[in-house]
C-alpha cells in the first residue's frame, strides 16, 4: 500500500543564498567585534605594563632616598631609559625627572619626582599606534 503523496518542497536556490548572505554578514561583524576587542585589551596590558615600570622606577628611588639622601641617583635632572634599554620591557621608554625644592613650597630636604612611561599599543589593524605616555608623579623628603 502507497502512502498518498504531501507536498514536500524543499529550499530554493534564492532563498539558500540570502540566508548564506545574511549568515555571512553576522559573522563579518563578530569577527570586526573581535578585532577591535584584541585590540582593547592589548591597550589595556601596554597601560597597566607602564604604570607598572613607573611605579617601578618610583620604588626603586624611593629606597634609595630612604639609605643615602645625598646618593646621586636621586640628585636632580632627568634620565632617559630608552626603548629596548629596559628589562623585560624593550616596547617602552622610561624619562625620570628630579627636581629639588620644587616650586620653592618645602626646605631642601624636597625632591619632585616625575616618572613618564612612553609606549606603543598595537591597533585593531594588528599596527603600531600613537605614542601613549603615563605619568606618575611622587614627592620625596628626607627623614633628618
Amino acid at each position: 500500500m502507497r502512502l498518498p503523496l504531501r507536498d514536500e518542497r524543499g529550499f530554493t536556490l534564492a532563498e539558500v543564498l540570502i540566508a548564506t548572505v545574511i549568515l555571512s554578514i553576522g559573522l563579518v561583524a563578530v569577527a570586526t567585534g573581535f578585532q577591535y576587542a584584541t585590540s582593547g585589551v592589548e591597550t589595556g596590558k601596554g597601560e597597566t605594563t607602564a604604570a607598572f615600570l613607573a611605579e617601578q622606577r618610583l620604588e626603586q628611588l624611593k629606597a634609595t632616598a630612604l639609605v643615602d639622601w645625598t646618593n646621586a641617583s636621586i640628585a636632580a635632572g632627568t634620565t632617559t631609559e630608552a626603548y629596548g634599554s629596559i628589562a623585560n620591557a624593550s616596547a617602552y621608554q622610561r624619562v625620570t625627572t628630579i627636581t629639588n625644592n620644587p616650586g620653592g613650597t618645602c626646605t631642601a630636604n624636597c625632591k619632585l619626582v616625575q616618572v613618564t612611561v612612553f609606549y606603543k599599543p598595537v591597533s585593531a589593524r594588528g599596527q603600531l599606534d600613537q605614542e601613549r605616555r603615563v605619568d606618575v608623579y611622587s614627592m620625596l623628603a628626607s627623614r633628618t
